[in-house]
């Protein structure tokens, strides 16, 4: 088992972009059996009235993965707000880290909403983007990520269309006010097609998840390039309406950029910082630690260090603020060297193998010494030189 490789996406999305889109575009690059597995998870996760599927489609002679989501609900503008899709998200059977990605990608959405109709967010309605295909959608792309195990994701330039979209507040302009104003500060142009190509839904996704917007990405990552999948749209133009996901897969004597994410805290006790802590490890957050220092009129003090891949940065960000008493953080970008890693299991001894950069290293899992000293009656060192002795030969 492989520990060291990193998963970067690259969405192509010269036809512009939609949940199901860059849902399907995930799925194809992963592959059929692959996709199907995580579609039957999708299933079980407890969406209502809603039942997904990823299925082969040819378009112009290309094959890619059509996203579905088939829904039993017939209002199409039904009024939702905010709090009301979260408790739907917060039902689902997924991964606390899925759930709230999904929520910060809706509050993208709303406080968009809020600021194109001049509205607190609390009063907001969520009309297309409120529907549970929506819903699943966003949920289902963040389940996906997190399945796949994706480290970083770009964004080309966005196509966004032109024209006028029917929506639940009339006859607006294309691009919508709302995925106008999500898409503010990225690289977008209007293209040649008269039709909505890019939703709200779209927009927010690749404005949440994505550190980098524009075709800066061959290249960088050309020569790393592993799988290419493609995203078939609904809608049917003269040109082929599809995103195109770029894998890039990088495994050993290679560098990654990831974050930390530091602030200093002298208001919390020991109990409450190590809450603080676990919560951050078990979201995911490649290490979290504290150091003591001393602030301003020698107050005790922690500094709080949490190291996250760069897709997980705003999420991070976010549950730093929830969980500690802290009223900034800041960020530091880094780059990291690691070695590969390997872990192999010897009769029932889990051995991890490090390599690379002209190293390498052994180490046995302290669990697994301890009970091996523990049954031979031995000193933990006499235990973990008979283990690497017998391991060896």
């Amino acid at each position: 088992m492989k520990e060291n490789s990193m998963k970067e996406v690259y969405f192509e999305c010269n036809m512009g972009a939609a949940g199901d889109m860059l849902c399907g575009a995930l799925l194809d690059a992963i592959g059929k059996d692959e996709r199907d597995n995580i579609v039957k998870k999708l299933n079980s996760v407890g969406f209502k009235n809603a039942e997904i599927s990823a299925y082969d489609e040819t378009r112009r002679g290309l094959k890619g993965t059509k996203f579905n989501v088939k829904t039993d609900l017939n209002d199409i503008h039904k009024h939702t707000s905010i709090s009301e899709i979260f408790d739907i998200i917060d039902e689902l059977n997924v991964d606390y880290k899925v759930k709230e990605n999904a929520k910060n990608i809706y509050k993208i959405i709303a406080d968009a909403e809020s600021e194109a109709h001049g509205v607190p967010v609390a009063d907001v309605h969520l009309h297309e983007v409120g529907m549970i295909d929506a819903v699943a959608d966003i949920v289902s792309f963040c389940f996906i990520v997190n399945e796949i195990g994706i480290t970083s994701m770009q964004v080309s330039t966005i196509t966004t269309g032109y024209g006028k979209v029917e929506t639940a507040h009339g006859i607006m302009d294309v691009p919508a006010p709302a995925t106008k104003i999500i898409l503010r500060d990225t690289y977008t142009n209007a293209g040649d097609i008269e039709s909505e190509l890019c939703t709200p839904t779209g927009a927010a996704i690749l404005k949440y998840f994505c550190y980098s917007f524009g075709d800066c990405f061959y290249d960088r990552y050309k020569v790393f390039l592993d799988k290419i999948g493609f995203g078939i749209g609904t809608k049917e133009f003269e040109k082929l309406n599809c995103v195109m996901a770029f894998l890039v897969t990088r495994d050993f004597e290679e560098t990654e950029e990831v974050y930390e994410l530091r602030c200093e805290i002298d208001d919390m006790t020991g109990e409450e910082m190590g809450y603080a802590i676990n919560k951050l490890l078990a979201l995911g957050a490649l290490d979290a630690y504290v150091q003591n220092i001393v602030m301003k009129k020698s107050r005790p003090a922690f500094l709080l260090t949490v190291i996250v891949n760069r897709i997980d940065k705003s999420l991070f960000i976010r549950q730093i603020f929830k969980h500690t008493t802290t009223l900034g953080v800041r960020i530091l970008e880094c780059e990291r060297y690691r070695l590969s890693r390997e872990i192999k299991e010897y009769e029932k001894v889990r051995v991890k193998r490090s390599s690379g950069f002209g190293a390498e290293k052994i180490k046995i899992e302290y669990d697994d010494i301890a009970e091996f000293a523990d049954e031979n009656n031995l000193s933990f060192f006499k235990a973990r030189e008979q283990l690497i002795n017998k391991i060896d030969k």
